[in-house]
């Protein structure tokens, strides 16, 4: 079968969990045999698109991709537009133009995709204008991969004209296809949870990590965009609040910042850190944080489970609650106080651990590639 994915941004660089699914999944269907080309831009950067990748037509195991180039957003007008279609100020056309000025907009992709001769074409994320414009080009033969969780952005009448045209959609949890199907409804068309496979598990190395990075003796993990829209902001100041109160574990932020957030002095930021490095991290830590509230699957859950370790979560989202009851993987809090009280548990309680992470990497050796590929197969040939 001959497939598209249409993406934002793609690569190996690429900082994202849902680029990084879109590729681990491309990958895996090319690996079974499906012809896929990945339609994307040559951002690295998602606020402002600038070019990073070169245009063009390249290989990435097994899989074709296509770079286009993309117009100059404007990301100041956006995010004053977003504030005020936030509170219901504003209408269809607004909704519009705010689509333009985040972007991104690549015309020639769009001119791409209409040229294409796809059977079937996967739009990742609902949230920006590379499914936003390419869906009416493709309604027809279209897989809507929405990634949402639940924000204002979601309930805009651009979302629900985007929803309204896809003939199939590619959740990854229950908890997002209830969310999409109580707001937008979802009906009759075929849909699927296709979830998330797994790599197999690359050993993690303590030493190495520790003669990489100047790490605490013992430490919280935090995997992913340092970036106060993933709860980072709101995790450093529990983290903050646990320490006056004794706590003992020290704080890692591994990821890309986003911002020029000033950060305190014993917090450690490791920037960008690859599959490797990832891998000896997880290791190394004996607790992974998950503060995020806007989740529509967390695979640094996954990865954390995989390598044995518990996890803590924001219990406000109902994904990372669903993940957790579902696994068994680790507790949840709810603020501060809870965050400093369930760490304070898991720092003096090693039982407590070793069972959570052994109950996270029982129930997620199920994620595996073959179980996405058979899902994402059935799916396509019901949406094509």
């Amino acid at each position: 079968m001959r497939v598209a994915f249409v993406v934002q941004r793609y690569g190996e660089d690429v900082a994202g969990g849902a680029e990084a699914l879109c590729r681990q999944t491309a990958q895996a269907l090319a690996n079974v045999g499906e012809d896929v080309t990945v339609y994307t831009t040559t951002a690295r950067d998602y606020l402002r698109w600038d070019p990073y990748y070169p245009e063009g037509e390249t290989l990435d195991d097994g899989v074709r991709v296509r770079r286009f180039a993309v117009e100059p957003p404007d990301p100041v007008a956006a995010a004053g537009m977003l504030r005020r279609l936030a509170l219901g100020d504003g209408s269809l056309a607004d909704e519009r133009a705010w689509a333009r000025a985040q972007g991104p907009v690549s015309p020639g992709l769009l001119r791409a995709l209409a040229a294409s001769d796809a059977d079937v074409v996967a739009l990742w994320t609902y949230l920006y204008a590379t499914t936003q414009l390419t869906m009416p080009i493709v309604a027809g033969r279209s897989i809507l991969v929405p990634l949402a969780h639940d924000e204002p952005m979601l309930r805009f009448g651009l979302t629900r004209g985007v929803v309204a045209m896809a003939r199939g959609f590619a959740f990854l949890t229950a908890e997002e296809r209830r969310l999409v199907d109580d707001i937008h409804g979802v009906g009759d068309r075929p849909w699927a949870e296709v979830g998330a496979g797994l790599d197999p598990l690359v050993p993690g190395d303590v030493a190495r990590a520790r003669a990489r990075r100047a790490l605490p003796e013992r430490f919280v993990l935090y995997v992913g965009r340092v970036d106060p829209a993933k709860g980072v902001d709101a995790l450093v100041r529990a983290h903050a609040g646990y320490r006056a109160g004794g706590g003992r574990l020290g704080l890692v932020l591994a990821g890309r910042a986003t911002g020029t957030e000033r950060l305190p002095e014993w917090v450690v930021q490791t920037g960008f850190v690859d599959d490797n490095e990832r891998s000896d991290l997880f290791e190394a830590c004996e607790v992974v944080a998950l503060p995020s509230t806007y989740e529509s699957l967390s695979l640094v859950a996954l990865e954390a489970w995989q390598a044995g370790r518990p996890t803590l979560a924001n219990a406000r989202s109902d994904v990372l609650a669903g993940q957790t009851a579902r696994s068994g993987g680790g507790l949840l809090y709810g603020d501060a106080l809870s965050y400093a009280a369930q760490l304070g548990r898991l720092e003096g309680d090693a039982v407590t651990r070793e069972t959570l992470g052994l109950a996270g990497a029982t129930w997620v050796s199920r994620h595996n590639w073959e179980n996405v590929v058979a899902r994402w197969r059935a799916l396509m040939a019901l949406a094509r």
